[in-house]
């Protein structure tokens, strides 16, 4: 609500004032400014603005010249317009005189302490290290920290505004509680200054949350470095909020189900550089009160939410370097886990997961529960609309991508350039039976509940939207079934644009109930089982699909009343040991057709009239590429397709029209493009006698 009336207002503002505005003096400027507790937050100048928007849940975002202000409505009093002759732009700094700064310096278990406030607006305190600071003044107090001491800790007890803490060299280890805690509901800025090192540890135990913690919002800005690092708590956590605006921030926990950086409510990352390593492992309580008598608390790099609290928390990645790392001892641990949405606006991110998953409970068809490591985990939605995203995950079971609800990916219309996502998953089933798989609706295995721990690349319980964006999800397993799918949908997958690159020893492309294809270039590659599988309801009309399945290139679910119509778009299915598809009861008007040959050796159709309609070449994906053409990662060579192939391909496009088609089954190209293997704007010199076609 306070987003729309912050816009509703920006608006009003600018009807009010454009008498004044247009009066003012000729070597004035328009400017805008953000304003938040007495203080300017941001300003530019109204010629270089483009664009106020809601962008995420709760948070609003100004576009400029410059670039992009994102901000939670929460931490914005109010947007004004002035004429101003300083023009100079303002993100996030505070006008405040140097003089009223408090000064902290740390030396062993001695303070030094510079206090310009009278001690009855603010009282500062020490004993050894141990610094208490109760604050009555409504001023925005920055307070300088630098120093020492590996028994020392900075305690806010009462505190009436918010505040600047300023990182100008400061290593402070704390034994038994936080190093630095706010207890009260007052917003942080912790201001890392340039060229300065600053460390943030606990020892022996920490009583508290966290290392640095504090019950408003801390966000994080500046050129210097701080290091937290936690062997009992928590590493950073704001309860209402954090927010990486700069500065080289790295945060490292090994306590089981730890956070790295833990949010109430939303992590938000516009800029800088964040680097959070967790190392502690899941917890497992056992209940009567839970549903399969099992509930799991992990170790996670960045949690957003708490459902305890019934607060909930959104992850947002705007822009900056993000690297979150569960080591091989972190079992069952997110990269990003939110209680909520996760949504991805820019920066790059690269995310890793090593732990092992396990089964609880018993073992194969007893199992009534478990885990898996996750790389990004949402109990809702995930939106991934820009930036470069990179999710390895190696330990049995691990998952690149797991949303419960919805998955959209790219915006509708924008270019394919602004996105990159890489998902990688290399670990074996935590407890795969040979059930078999596949009956409709549900498919990837029998239809008992028992916990199963599949590597999948992508899991959504709900819908799959592509927009736009570069996709490409490589799961390595070589045998099993049921093993790792790397797209899964357990409702409906629709391809409205984009470029998706699926390659996987199970399925490539799974949608339990409905998948739709209209625009964008697909190409999908099953080592051990179907390229593209989808249990009910299959519609293409438009875009570019290649599929090559060891078994089948499209399994349309036919054997399970599954329908499968065909109104456009062009579709080369190359076959496996069953052929190019399960042979469906095809339904629309766009023709096709069914050639005994799977373009290994150069295919090329033509049609009565001489016209090239089809110049396509099977070849598999090698060297490290797994067949990705936009992937910024090379995480090793894949393994070849065991077994043979028939020869089979299935061809359609708006091209394929009644009449008599002849094909070459040994032909080379010269010149043109091609995008696993189709060509375009190529020449096609054939060999051999050619074979005929019938339309279908």
């Amino acid at each position: 609500m306070k987003k729309t009336l912050l816009l509703a207002c920006s608006i009003l503002i600018i009807n009010i004032q454009s008498s004044i505005l247009n009066s003012a003096s000729a070597q004035e400027v328009r400017v805008l400014r953000a304003h938040y507790a007495g203080d300017i937050i941001f300003q530019t100048p109204v010629h270089g603005l483009d664009s106020i928007k809601s962008e995420g849940p709760g948070f609003v975002s100004i576009y400029f010249d410059g670039g992009v202000w994102t901000r939670n409505a929460a931490a914005i009093d109010s947007l004004t317009f002035a004429m101003s002759g300083d023009t100079t732009f303002v993100a996030d700094s505070t006008d405040i005189d140097a003089s009223q700064r408090v000064r902290i310096v740390w030396d062993g278990h001695q303070v030094s302490i510079l206090n310009p406030y009278s001690r009855d607006s603010l009282l500062i305190t020490t004993d050894s290290g141990h610094v208490t600071v109760k604050s009555t003044t409504t001023a925005h107090v920055v307070y300088e920290l630098s120093g020492y001491s590996d028994n020392g800790n900075l305690l806010f007890s009462k505190l009436s505004a918010p505040v600047t803490l300023r990182l100008n060299g400061l290593q402070l280890t704390s034994v038994g509680q936080a190093a630095i805690h706010i207890d009260k509901n007052q917003d942080v800025l912790l201001q890392l200054e340039k060229g300065k090192e600053n460390r943030l540890a606990d020892a022996d135990s920490n009583a508290d949350k966290a290392v640095l913690h504090g019950k408003g919002m801390i966000t994080v800005q500046g050129e210097g470095s701080l290091a937290i690092v936690s062997a009992y708590a928590n590493g950073l956590q704001g309860k209402r909020g954090v927010v990486i605006d700069g500065g080289h921030t790295t945060v490292t926990v090994t306590a089981d189900t730890k956070k790295g950086v833990k949010s109430d409510m939303d992590f938000v990352m516009n800029d800088g550089q964040l680097e959070v390593t967790a190392s502690g492992s899941v917890v497992i309580d056992t209940a009567d009160t839970y549903a399969t008598g099992y509930d799991f608390s992990y170790c996670s790099g960045i949690k957003a939410g708490d459902k305890e609290e019934n607060s909930v928390g959104h992850i947002i990645v705007n822009g900056g370097r993000l690297t979150v790392t569960c080591s091989a001892s972190n079992r069952g641990g997110r990269c990003l886990s939110s209680d909520y949405d996760i949504l991805f606006n820019g920066g790059k991110s690269i995310l890793t997961t090593a732990g092992a998953g396990q089964a609880i409970g018993g073992t194969g068809t007893n199992a009534k529960d478990g885990y898996v490591s996750t790389c990004i985990s949402a109990d809702r939605h995930v939106y991934l609309y820009g930036g470069r995203i990179d999710a390895r995950s190696t330990g049995t079971g691990g998952r690149g991508l797991k949303a419960d609800s919805t998955l959209v990916i790219g915006h509708p219309d924008a270019d394919d350039s602004l996105l990159y996502l890489y998902i990688q998953t290399s670990g074996s089933p935590v407890n795969a039976t040979s059930s078999g798989g596949g009956g409709w609706p549900g498919g990837g295995g029998s239809s008992s509940d028992y916990f199963k721990g599949l590597p999948k690349g992508i899991k959504v319980e709900g819908n799959i939207y592509f927009h736009s964006g570069h996709v490409g999800v490589y799961c390595t397993q070589t045998s099993g079934d049921p093993n790792g799918e790397a797209i899964e949908s357990k409702d409906s997958i629709f391809i409205h644009g984009g470029t998706i690159e699926a390659n996987s020893y199970d399925d490539a492309l799974n949608a339990a109930k409905y998948l739709e294809v209209s625009g964008g270039k697909v190409w999908c590659y099953s080592r051990g089982n179907d390229a593209i599988d989808c249990n009910a309801v299959t519609y293409i009309h438009g875009g570019l699909i290649i599929a090559k399945g060891q078994e089948v290139g499209l399994d349309a679910g036919t054997d399970a009343g599954g329908r499968f119509t065909l109104t456009g778009g062009t579709l080369v299915l190359a076959g496996g040991n069953m052929g190019a598809w399960d042979s469906p009861n095809v339904s629309g008007y766009q023709k096709y057709l069914q050639l005994s040959n799977n373009g290994s050796n150069g295919l090329c159709v033509k049609n009565s009239g001489g016209t090239t309609v089809l110049m396509y070449k099977h070849s598999l994906p090698s060297n490290g590429s797994h067949g990705f053409v936009e992937n910024f990662s090379n995480p090793g060579a894949k393994p070849p397709p065991s077994g043979g192939g028939s020869n089979s391909l299935v061809f359609s496009s708006p091209d394929v029209v009644s009449g008599s088609y002849s094909y070459w089954t040994t032909t080379t190209f010269s010149g043109g493009t091609h995008w696993h293997g189709f060509y375009t704007g190529a020449t096609a010199t054939t060999s051999g006698t050619s074979q005929s076609a019938t339309v279908r």
